[in-house]
């Protein structure tokens, strides 16, 4: 019964990262699935490529979700024009941020 149960307790670390590791990978793909969301957004309002870049932060348990929108100085008028494309095709647990001056 003790080596059943030592190797129960020397396992759990193992196992409590691979768990956690999981729930990482699951969030970072969910995340990039946002960011492709996201940058086709800004393309269709835009009429193609442009200077805005677009990052997404996966939602945690305590977090909310984040897409990051930004554009090089004297360029903010593109994130302007593509913003309201962007938030309408954001999932709910997500937030749109804004960087820039």
């Amino acid at each position: 019964m003790s080596e059943i149960l030592a190797l129960m307790l020397g396992t759990a670390p193992v196992m409590l990262a691979l768990i956690w590791r999981k729930a990482n990978d699951r969030r970072r793909d969910r995340a990039g699935a946002v960011t492709a969301a996201a940058r086709a957004a800004v393309a269709q309002a835009l009429g193609g490529e442009s200077l805005v870049a677009v990052r997404a932060d996966g939602p945690m348990p305590w977090v909310r979700g984040r897409v990051h929108l930004s554009a090089p100085d004297g360029h903010r008028e593109l994130v302007d024009t593509a913003c309201l494309d962007v938030a309408q095709r954001l999932p709910l647990s997500y937030d749109m941020v804004i960087h820039g001056r």
